[in-house]
């Protein structure tokens, strides 16, 4: 280390510096920029950031602090910076010194990272010592969330604890000017991590670069493949073998949900979609996620129609680590690359659950010894393909668990947990004026999703020795995450507050569009599939006005009955009966859906206590497709909708967006705030019987519901709109309100999912931001009560 002289000018500073400055290869560079401005002195990570110590002038150390802030990696982000000078001291040179565990964590826990270019270079370069070395790392790239066990971030604190650097690797690590000094990932063939391809009877196969070579031998075969990634077991099979990817089905029980694809590289991508500029951007992000793409029919040779049977979409994501790169340059095709999970539980992140609990869906497994503390699917987005307007699908590996909240200022001492939704569940955390929101966690109908919800709230509340003052919780008395929420503040003696779904939904749009300080009032549309009311109904289709920092119901969707509850969400039929309840001379479209036993009974249903109140959009998409014979029962929630959603875009494609189009007609009061479905129904089913094209009614569908959004807006006379919600997953929709409502300011998710995702979030904004509590009952209460006798 080098030695600098100390003159009688000297003084020492000390600089503190917050944000995503751990991971990232912050103290290396702060160890060369001092040197080279011949300061004295050390840095270390502490809870809190990075601290740095300087002697020098006062002139060359605000010199050096100036180039800090400017030219510090780009990986990184500094939030908070200060200097002050201290004490003075003598130092014989600069240096790397021990982190400090101590004090509060302050600090943003960074997400993995892709592969970087360089480490790219040297895992392809044969004279170079880590060439084909599936867990190459350096200090730019490799994982971070998916193995930190405590903070600060150095090696002793994650699950590359157990490797001991061998002589070149700690070579490497000790010397200033290498690229991979204080990498704490640092690791080669050596020393480091074993790859092995195992049989699903747990005997090892293969190691190393004969496990890749071999793995790919098996998946061209024809078998299922399990191997684990950054965050979990991904299911691997060949893409386009009909075949396989039925026995995939078939083993997983998932009869139609697509697949996701990876690919080895942009140019393979391009022979299988149709790809703008942006998705090729974001395919080759480095958070490479998951790019839902307009696929090609002339792909040869061409992807089994069972991967997305149905769609004309592929979901396709490029090799995010070493070990994919390898993988596929020995495979050289689309391979699915699916999470391995039990369908509806989370995704598997070790030996023992892929054995115990897939060892019947996978042939061979591909696995290593390092373990991953905090599992997370890949996360998945598309682009509208209109206005190519960004939508979030999925917000998980590379995106988790930190969040850049603009504007969005809350004060240090606040402390804050949300316990999110039951369905594509989340958590968030505000400490110490950082927000965190957790990867997708799944739904918590599952015991194992709920154990691995409740295990990320223990794992960043250690992470970050954080103890709330408060919690937040989804109104719903039921949901497994407002329980969850209650018991944490009884056992500590904590407040907690509630807050309806849709509002959540609405307080996230409004802060992540930095709108919370407006003064122009905001319309909201909320518009998903369930969510507990104010009125105990199950809200779906809410307008709320956002005025002096309260939010107002304004519009819902008529009441109707929803029939055998979550059912309903699977069986699109059943929305479909219940919508056409006021309509016996239409109903009989229905009939032949139902044998004679379930037609009965759901008639006896609709006079009882079981018909319970809705006003959900979600179970409206699904009646229109059942309505238009494209689904009457699914394996997924959502499957309905996107099935009309493509039909719909059919119409587009060949006809483009009609200047005449005339919407279906819905009905709005303002006096109410009722939004009449029936007369849209009605004219639906007319048109389905006088033999109108499938694809036009579907297409007028959309249309009506963004002609619906302007007439309210108009009645409210406001021109500052939001969306947030599921159903604003669907990019037809977000196309048409940019073409259609070109005179309003419009306001979409960014960087969050439209989804339940973002409840969490939504919860932590109002608890911080917003009044203490919100209510109304609704003007139709006695609605509710009626139907509810």
């Amino acid at each position: 280390m080098g030695k600098h002289p100390t003159t009688a000018d000297h003084r020492t500073f000390h600089i503190h510096l917050n944000g995503k400055v751990q991971g990232v290869g912050f103290r290396p560079f702060v160890y060369r920029l001092a040197n080279e401005h011949r300061l004295t002195g050390w840095v270390n990570n502490g809870l809190d950031g990075v601290h740095i110590r300087v002697n020098g002038s006062p002139a060359g150390v605000q010199q050096f602090y100036r180039i800090l802030l400017r030219d510090y990696p780009s990986i990184a982000s500094v939030t908070h910076s200060e200097m002050r000078e201290v004490a003075q001291q003598q130092f014989s040179d600069f240096r790397v010194s021990e982190s400090d565990g101590n004090g509060i964590a302050n600090l943003l826990i960074l997400p993995d990272l892709d592969m970087c270019d360089d480490c790219r270079a040297e895992l392809n370069d044969p004279h170079n010592r880590r060439n084909k070395y599936a867990f190459i790392t350096c200090t730019n790239c490799g994982p971070r969330y998916s193995i930190i066990t405590k903070l600060p971030y150095d090696r002793p604190n994650t699950t590359m604890a157990p490797f001991a650097m061998c002589p070149d690797c700690q070579t490497e690590y000790d010397h200033p000017a290498d690229r991979r000094f204080y990498s704490q990932t640092n690791s080669c063939n050596t020393c480091g991590i074993r790859l092995e391809l195992i049989s699903h009877k747990n005997r090892i196969l293969a190691t190393n670069e004969t496990a890749i070579r071999q793995a790919a031998a098996k998946i061209r075969k024809g078998n299922i493949v399990a191997m684990r990634g950054l965050g979990g077991f991904l299911l691997l099979a060949d893409a386009l073998n009909p075949k396989t990817v039925q026995q995939l089905r078939k083993r997983k029980h998932r009869p139609a949900k697509p697949f996701a694809l990876m690919v080895p590289d942009l140019s393979a991508a391009r022979k299988y979609a149709s790809i703008s500029p942006a998705e090729a951007a974001e395919l080759t992000s480095r958070e490479k996620p998951i790019v839902i793409l307009e696929s090609r029919s002339d792909a040869t040779p061409a992807i089994a129609e069972s991967v997305a049977p149905g769609h004309d979409t592929l979901g396709i994501m490029l090799p995010h680590t070493p070990l994919h790169e390898l993988l596929m340059q020995e495979l050289q095709q689309p391979v699915i690359a699916t999470s391995a999970n039990i369908s509806g539980s989370p995704i598997l992140a070790t030996d023992a659950e892929i054995l115990d609990l897939l060892g019947d869906v996978c042939d061979f497994v591909l696995t290593h010894n390092r373990d991953i503390v905090m599992p997370q699917d890949d996360s998945v987005v598309r682009f509208s393909p209109l206005s190519g307007t960004h939508i979030v699908m999925r917000r998980s590996r590379s995106f988790a668990p930190i969040y850049h909240h603009g504007m969005l200022k809350i004060p240090e001492n606040r402390a804050v947990l949300a316990m999110g939704a039951r369905q594509k569940s989340t958590i968030s955390i505000c400490h110490q004026g950082n927000i965190f929101i957790s990867q997708y966690l799944g739904d918590l109908g599952s015991y194992e999703t709920e154990q691995l919800y409740l295990s990320t709230i223990d794992h960043l509340t250690s992470l970050l020795k954080f103890s709330p003052q408060s919690i937040v919780v989804d109104s719903h008395p039921n949901y497994e995450s407002t329980n969850a929420g209650k018991a944490r503040a009884n056992s500590a003696n904590l407040p907690v507050t509630e807050l309806q779904h849709h509002r959540a939904h609405f307080w996230a749009l409004l802060a992540e569009n930095e709108l919370l300080d407006t003064k122009s009032d905001i319309l909201g549309f909320i518009w998903d599939g369930t969510g507990y009311g104010d009125d105990s109904a199950i809200w779906g289709s809410e307008s709320f006005i956002f005025s002096e920092n309260r939010t107002k119901r304004t519009a819902h969707l008529d009441y109707f009955p929803l029939l055998a509850g979550d059912k309903a969400a699977l069986e699109p039929r059943i929305s479909a009966f219940s919508l056409l309840n006021d309509h016996p001379e239409k109903a009989a479209l229905l009939q032949q859906k139902f044998s004679a036993q379930e037609w009965q009974i759901y008639h006896r249903l609709l006079k009882n206590e079981h018909a319970h109140p809705t006003s959900s959009m979600g179970r409206l998409f699904d009646a229109v497709a059942s309505l238009l014979g494209l689904a009457d029962k699914v394996s997924f929630e959502g499957e309905a909708a996107m099935l009309l959603e493509r039909l719909a875009w059919r119409f587009v494609r060949e006809n483009g967006v009609p200047e005449n189009a005339v919407p279906y007609p819905f009905g709005y009061s303002q006096l109410t705030g009722i939004i009449s479905h029936q007369p849209a129904i009605s004219a639906i089913v007319d048109d389905i019987r006088n033999g109108k094209n499938p694809a036009e009614i579907a297409f007028c569908f959309h249309f009506s519901l963004i002609k619906l959004i302007e007439k309210i807006a108009v009645s409210h006379g406001l021109k500052h709109l939001g969306f947030s919600g599921g159903v604003f997953q669907n990019a037809l929709l977000v196309d048409l309100s940019k073409l259609i409502l070109g005179d309003y300011q419009l306001f979409f998710h960014r960087h969050l999912s439209p989804n339940d995702e973002n409840i969490s979030f939504g919860q932590l904004v109002f608890a911080t931001k917003g009044q203490t509590r919100e209510s109304e009952i609704s003007p139709e209460k006695h609605i509710v009560e009626k139907m509810g006798k």
